[in-house]
């Protein structure tokens, strides 16, 4: 079992429920769909405080299962005006499944800027983001990590993002705590600035209880020994993602 947090910005009320079973192993991007869509978001305005932002890590964030722990991020698009899901790298999903979060949907706007903080144990907090404003994300993450040290990770919104640029990211920091994994597509940085939401600091802390606890680490390390030995996976190492270049254009991933 895992809590899901919805947040208030204008109100600061913050709600948790308890998602297990197939909820919780639908977490990411069909929540992120099957939320947008329940809502019949069609004819809101994607910058306004009806777009909600969602946050959604799978079901095994928290571990080191290959590619576990991924960051969905979703909202109305204000680029596409459909349903948007950025996918991104980083610590983010990865510090919330090892707190026991399995997604946090922020609602309305703020009326100032803001630093949400998610610790461990204790009430979430809304600090003031006045200090970080107007700076580039490394600077940032500098002043985010040494207000609250190096156990946290981070996701920020881009200063592009504060004044509403379309084609902005949320950046989110890596395991050395750089923040250089963006999530961008759809203009998600947008709708996080439009919120007044500089950054989320979330605390890290150790791999969440599973059942069977054994079997799954077995499986874990047999599934990282099938990625490690495929050929594809050994070519993409060696040459990089433009290997896979010209099967994407001939399924028409490419723009041309």
């Amino acid at each position: 079992m895992r809590k899901y947090l919805t947040i208030d910005l204008a109100t600061r009320n913050v709600k948790s429920e308890t998602l297990s079973g197939e909820a919780l192993a639908r977490a990411g991007r069909y929540l992120i769909a099957k939320t947008l869509v329940d809502r019949g978001l069609a004819n809101i305005d994607p910058l306004g405080p009806e777009n909600p932002l969602i946050f959604s890590a799978g079901p095994f964030a928290g571990t080191n299962f290959s590619n576990a722990n991924r960051i969905s991020v979703g909202c109305k698009s204000p680029l596409t005006g459909g349903v948007k899901e950025s996918n991104g790298g980083g610590t983010m999903a990865f510090a919330m499944g090892q707190i026991g979060i399995a997604g946090i949907t922020l609602e309305n706007q703020s009326d100032d800027w803001i630093v949400i903080r998610i610790p461990l144990e204790g009430d979430i907090t809304f600090e003031d983001a006045s200090p970080y404003l107007g700076k580039g994300v490394f600077e940032t993450a500098d002043m985010l990590f040494e207000k609250y040290g190096d156990k946290v990770s981070l996701g920020i919104c881009s200063p592009v993002g504060e004044y509403g640029g379309l084609i902005s990211g949320i950046v989110f920091t890596d395991p050395e705590g750089r923040p250089t994994r963006i999530s961008a597509r759809g203009g998600v940085g947008a709708v996080m600035g439009s919120k007044k939401v500089k950054a989320i600091v979330c605390d890290k802390h150790k791999m969440p209880d599973f059942h069977e606890r054994k079997k799954l680490m077995q499986s874990i390390k047999t599934y990282g020994g099938m990625i490690k030995d495929d050929p594809a996976t050994q070519n993409l190492g060696a040459r990089g993602t433009a290997l896979v270049a010209d099967v994407i254009n001939h399924l028409g991933g490419l723009p041309v």
